[in-house]
């Protein structure tokens, strides 16, 4: 059974492949950076993703999420570096640039629906006495907090163990 034909090396110019080099040999970068940028310079240098995925001991998939980030913003890139009226840009502002590619994306999901302020709401109830709601005991439950929250008018809704998450993320 055929795979396909093995991807093409990535387009890269040499002031973009040396710039990612240098960086990439520093001693303090963080890993994740590291490990992106080997996977470009690799592809760059015309090895196929099975290969890089063999060398740096990860899935192909990941390499190819990677290689097609590049790719897609390689024509961009290329703008950027010849600069405005064609005078070019700093080595410095081009490499800035080069590693907003093997940055992390906005994930998708739900948006927030409680607020930062609602959240810090919720803390200062959470620190008063459930004798100043009216609740006889001396400490106060997820579910008792939660029911008061919601009675004060902090948030229409709120689960108990939401509750917990948001006491456990102050502490």
């Amino acid at each position: 059974m055929s795979r396909g034909k093995p991807a093409a090396s990535i387009p890269m110019t040499s002031r973009q492949f040396s710039l990612l080099t240098d960086y990439s040999q520093k001693r303090v970068i963080p890993i994740r950076e590291s490990f992106r940028l080997q996977i470009l310079l690799l592809a760059s240098q015309g090895k196929n993703n099975m290969e890089i995925g063999r060398l740096l001991k990860t899935r192909t998939n990941t390499v190819k999420v990677w290689r097609s980030r590049w790719e897609e913003s390689y024509e961009q890139l290329l703008i950027f570096e010849a600069g405005i009226k064609q005078e070019g840009v700093s080595d410095r502002e081009l490499l800035q640039r080069l590693l907003e590619v093997v940055q992390d994306r906005p994930r998708s999901g739900a948006p927030k629906r409680i607020s930062l302020e609602q959240e810090n709401q919720i803390i200062a109830i959470a620190c008063k006495k459930p004798e100043d709601y009216g609740i006889i005991m001396n400490k106060w439950t997820h579910e008792q907090l939660a029911n008061v929250v919601i009675s004060e008018g902090v948030v229409d809704s709120i689960s108990a163990k939401y509750i917990g998450v948001i006491l456990k993320k102050k502490n």
